[in-house]
């Protein structure tokens, strides 16, 4: 087993045998296992045990045992105590996911620490996590990237066990007569990884022994399979989407050329956290303007295009005092006075009468209702309706700012500024409001 996870190592270039690693343990079977292989193979390594404190005195019993290991085996421990479930609250996310969150971010800390020195993160996964993790993304529904697995390297996190079963850990731990702690969540049903590994794998093997190793070596073959589809579906994604002011945009005519439509639409989304791939194709005939939105994006299928643009917070209003002279958030501006009434012919710049101005100015997205007198134009008119003959998508209107004094819009930023605070023969003073890029 030594030589085999030795050759593994060298196989998929994990680590060097200088290379000073930061061993992440519980006290379970599979990384103390890692533990003496590291060991016997010579490597210099610390270890890492995280008590998330959520097994009250089980957890406390685990971090115990893992300080007497190292203090036997005069190996550099770090050790930190975790509230997992106050975070897992505070973030609303599962505790699985503010447990991973908080460990590997504890570990992304220990590694940035130049005092320590250490080159990489080992973890104890191995073949069994693998499997489990390809039903996992099965059942979820990631795309061809979810049925690889788990990678045996990733930035600076290695895995030297993934080609050992669980079943191989065993036997290594009892020929050498090695205690372990047992996690006794791993036994509970509510999590989906205790119910594919206690019954569906399981279940698996009366039909076919040796399905372990059939998942396996499916999941080899994914695994290339994936780094081909993956260098297209990026050539397909540099080709198809364009940037503009923050905003993604590609071209519906030219992705309904694509054969295999709903396979590249759901890899070219994956980055904007959608899933909804054929409700979006669906809309692609539907009326325009309808929105989809992801955690993280939202996306309009706008006419011919579909818009992609981070979600916005509602609401966002920004004071600007009279002596401010700059802001740099959501928009950055210059503010300036000046007795200079030459009138500029830029659109970035609004000159308005600093007497007809009430501070502060409120900055802010319009609203429906809203209206304004444009300049050079005697009547009001609806900020939807300027709109409409400014040819705007539906992003533009979501991401055009207002600047205001009181409850009148002042200038439609970067568009247009309202007639009653234009500069006239009477005005003294200018306020200044430029837009920078």
């Amino acid at each position: 087993m030594i030589n085999k996870v030795q050759q593994f190592i060298a196989e998929n270039n994990l680590c060097k045998k200088e290379d000073r690693i930061l061993l992440a343990i519980s006290g379970g079977a599979d990384s103390i296992c890692l533990f003496f292989i590291l060991k016997e193979l010579g490597y210099y390594f610390e270890i890492a045990h995280c008590n998330f404190q959520l097994r009250a005195k089980e957890s406390d019993d685990d971090e115990k045992f893992v300080r007497l290991l190292a203090e036997k085996y005069s190996v550099k421990i770090h050790v930190k105590n975790f509230q997992t479930e106050k975070y897992s609250r505070k973030n609303k996310i599962s505790i699985q996911m503010a447990a991973r969150h908080l460990r590997y971010t504890w570990f992304d800390e220990l590694l940035s620490n130049n005092k320590n020195q250490l080159d990489y993160v080992a973890t104890a996964h191995h073949q069994d996590d693998s499997i489990e993790t390809f039903f996992i993304n099965l059942i979820r529904g990631s795309g061809i990237n979810g049925l690889v697995g788990i990678r045996e390297k990733f930035n600076l996190i290695i895995r030297p066990l993934l080609n050992i079963s669980r079943d191989e850990i065993e036997v290594y731990l009892r020929e050498k007569d090695q205690v372990f702690r047992s996690d006794s969540s791993n036994n509970d049903l509510k999590y989906l990884r205790n119910k594919i590994r206690l019954h569906l794998v399981p279940l698996l093997k009366e039909m076919n022994p040796k399905i372990k190793e059939v998942i396996s070596d499916e999941i080899s073959i994914l695994t290339s399979v994936s780094k081909i589809f993956q260098e297209q579906v990026q050539s397909k994604r540099e080709e198809l989407i364009r940037r503009k002011d923050g905003v993604y945009q590609i071209n519906i005519l030219d992705l309904l050329k694509l054969n295999h439509l709903e396979v590249y639409l759901f890899e070219i989304l994956k980055p904007f956290n959608f899933k909804e791939v054929k409700q979006i194709i669906r809309a692609f005939n539907s009326q325009s303007g309808k929105i989809f939105f992801s955690g993280t994006h939202q996306l309009i299928i706008d006419r011919e295009r579909i818009l992609i643009s981070d979600v916005e917070k509602e609401g966002l209003v920004i004071e600007i005092s009279e002596t401010d002279l700059n802001i740099s958030d959501p928009l950055n501006f210059n503010f300036s006075v000046s007795e200079n009434t030459k009138i500029i012919n830029d659109s970035k710049i609004a000159k308005l009468d600093f007497d007809k101005l009430s501070f502060p100015l409120t900055l802010r997205k319009w609203c429906d209702g809203d209206r304004f007198k444009p300049f050079g134009m005697g009547n009001f008119k609806k900020l939807s309706d300027f709109f409409i003959d400014e040819k705007y998508s539906i992003f533009d209107k979501k991401k055009q700012w207002i600047l205001c004094s009181g409850d009148d819009i002042v200038w439609i930023v970067g568009k247009r500024i309202d007639d009653r605070y234009k500069i006239d023969t009477k005005t003294k003073k200018v306020y200044i409001a430029k837009l920078l890029n």
